[in-house]
């Protein structure tokens, strides 16, 4: 069944096949057959959906055992590498979600008592029809009945409001609210800001601090955090947003971290991927189906039923990147696609069809 995403200036509908490609995972072919398929694939479909740039790593066995950039991160500059950091939009949200289950494990936090007990810079509005059915379980599974799909990002020049601020409404104009009670599948990019505040509440601790020790560290993510969607002017290593003409799109700007504000490389992340696909129990829990999703979510990642095994994993979309985390645990293999472009759907579809077509 089709779990359909509302992106930031875009649909994305994730099904386990969409548009003709299959979005599960398995390790079908020998790894240099996969990898010269993609090869083959990638810079035509970039220059013919004028994306710039893109970065792609296989991952198998627990490690990254191929990575390669494409393209150029600005016009005229930089060619991508597999070191090039990209913003990766809503796989923020399987970082997030490792975060605070690393917090809940370290006692700092309950899973499913409600959050309004752990809030101390913002109050849930006496009008929420369920407030005490908020949890972070709920929150990290879209169950929670909170409303604010995604975030646009903030021009430059506009200061960046807090995460309280912004869950009274600083970044979209309107407050964050709870649309329906608790226990239903909605998706929710405003869910995670009120997991990202409540994880900060609870600790006295910048979420990116939390994330770095939780997750970054541990995990080997050095080229990892949220620098790119933080400070207003592009850094040197980092790729550019472009628009569906390949035009350089603004460097919009997310205070929505858990939500929205991730940076990473296709190496970085795939390390993650790694991990993702581990026996290690916070992953597994991860990849677990929530209550109330239909099987459709786990904790963070959405979950692909094919052929009787589960691919887990998450499309990321902000204005001028597109993105695609997969990993397949049954065959300890994964895959990563960043792109620089509003069209960088298309350069993901053609790497899932090089994978499947080897």
């Amino acid at each position: 069944m089709a779990a359909l995403l509302i992106g930031i200036a875009t649909v994305w509908v994730v099904m386990v096949v969409h548009n003709g490609v299959d979005m599960s995972l398995s390790r079908a072919a020998e790894l240099s057959t996969t990898t010269a398929a993609i090869d083959s694939a990638v810079p035509g479909v970039l220059a013919a959906e004028r994306a710039p740039g893109a970065a792609v790593a296989v991952i198998e066995d627990g490690a990254v055992v191929w990575s390669q950039g494409y393209g150029v991160a600005v016009p005229g500059g930089e060619a991508v590498t597999a070191s090039t950091v990209f913003q990766v939009g809503s796989i923020s949200k399987p970082i997030a979600a490792a975060t605070l289950l690393g917090l809940a494990d370290d006692g700092v936090l309950d899973l499913d008592a409600p959050v309004r007990s752990l809030l101390r810079s913002w109050r849930i509005p006496s009008d929420w029809p369920d407030a005490d059915g908020v949890t972070v379980r709920r929150l990290l599974s879209h169950t929670a009945g909170i409303g604010q799909r995604g975030y646009l990002g903030l021009d430059p020049g506009r200061p960046l409001p807090t995460t309280a601020e912004s869950l009274n409404g600083a970044t979209t104009g309107t407050a964050v609210t709870q649309k329906q009670p608790s226990g239903s599948y909605a998706y929710s990019g405003g869910g995670y800001t009120l997991a990202q505040l409540v994880a900060e509440d609870a600790t006295g601790e910048p979420f990116a601090e939390l994330a770095r020790r939780y997750v970054f560290t541990p995990i080997g993510m050095d080229s990892t955090g949220y620098a790119c969607t933080q400070d207003a002017g592009a850094g040197s290593a980092w790729a550019a947003g472009h628009d569906t003409q390949g035009e350089l799109t603004v460097h919009y700007r997310y205070p929505e971290l858990a939500a929205a504000g991730l940076c990473t490389t296709a190496d970085d992340l795939g390390r993650f991927a790694a991990w993702l696909s581990s026996d290690d129990a916070r992953a597994e829990r991860m990849r677990t189906a929530a209550d109330g999703t239909n099987g459709q979510y786990g904790l963070g990642v959405e979950l692909y039923e094919h052929d009787g095994t589960t691919t887990a994993g998450h499309p990321g979309v902000n204005r001028g990147f597109h993105a695609q985390l997969l990993v397949d645990p049954a065959d300890d293999v994964a895959l990563v696609v960043l792109t620089n472009g509003d069209n960088g759907a298309a350069v993901i579809e053609a790497v899932l069809r090089a994978w499947h077509d080897a």
